[in-house]
C-alpha cells in the first residue's frame, strides 16, 4: 500500500489488534485527517464488548460497537461524525475528514500518555441503561486532561476544526 494517500492510521493495544485479527504495519505513516492518528482499544461495557477510539491531537473519544471487525472502518467514521456534528463541526469539514478516513492502517500503539488518558476514560465510562455511545462519548470528551493543558478534548476539537493545521490534508 501506497503512503501517499489519504488515510487514518487506528494505533490498536494488542488486545485489540488480536480480536479484530490484524496485523500492525512495521513502520506507520501518519494519518491524512484533521484528527491525526487514533488510539484504540476494546473495553467491556455492560459485559458489551466496546471499542474506545481517542484522536491523538485532541483526545475526542469516540465509542463504537467492537462487532462486524470487516466494517470498523465505515462505522468508527459514522460515530466519529455524529460526535462532530454534536459539537458543531461544519458539514463540510465532516466529510472532509470521514473521506480522508480510508482505509484505515492498523498500528500498534506508541504513546503511554494517550493510553492513560484511555485508562482514565475507561474509569470514567458509566453509560446509563439505554444510553447512545454517542452520548456517553460527549460526556467523556467534557473531561479536562492533562496531555492536552487540562483542556476538554471537545473544545480542543472544536478550536482544532476552527484552525485545522495546514499539513493535514
Amino acid at each position: 500500500m501506497l503512503f501517499t494517500d489519504p488515510m487514518l492510521v487506528l494505533r490498536c493495544t494488542r488486545k485489540l489488534l488480536r480480536r479484530l485479527r490484524e496485523t500492525p504495519v512495521d513502520i506507520a505513516p501518519r494519518s491524512t485527517t484533521t484528527l491525526g492518528d487514533w488510539y484504540a482499544n476494546v473495553l467491556f461495557v455492560h459485559r458489551q464488548p466496546i471499542i474506545l477510539a481517542v484522536s491523538a491531537r485532541t483526545l475526542l473519544p469516540v465509542l463504537v460497537p467492537a462487532r462486524d471487525s470487516p466494517s470498523l472502518g465505515p462505522r468508527f467514521a459514522a460515530a466519529l461524525a455524529e460526535i462532530l456534528v454534536a459539537l458543531g463541526v461544519p458539514a463540510h469539514q465532516i466529510r472532509e475528514e470521514q473521506r480522508q478516513m480510508a482505509p484505515v492502517v492498523f498500528a500498534a500503539t506508541s504513546s503511554r500518555q494517550i493510553l492513560g488518558t484511555m485508562n482514565d476514560f475507561d474509569r470514567m465510562l458509566d453509560p446509563a441503561p439505554g444510553q447512545s455511545l454517542t452520548s456517553a462519548a460527549l460526556e467523556l470528551a467534557e473531561a479536562p486532561c492533562g496531555p492536552i493543558g487540562m483542556e476538554s478534548p471537545d473544545r480542543a476539537t472544536v478550536a482544532l476544526f476552527a484552525n485545522p493545521p495546514e499539513t493535514a490534508h
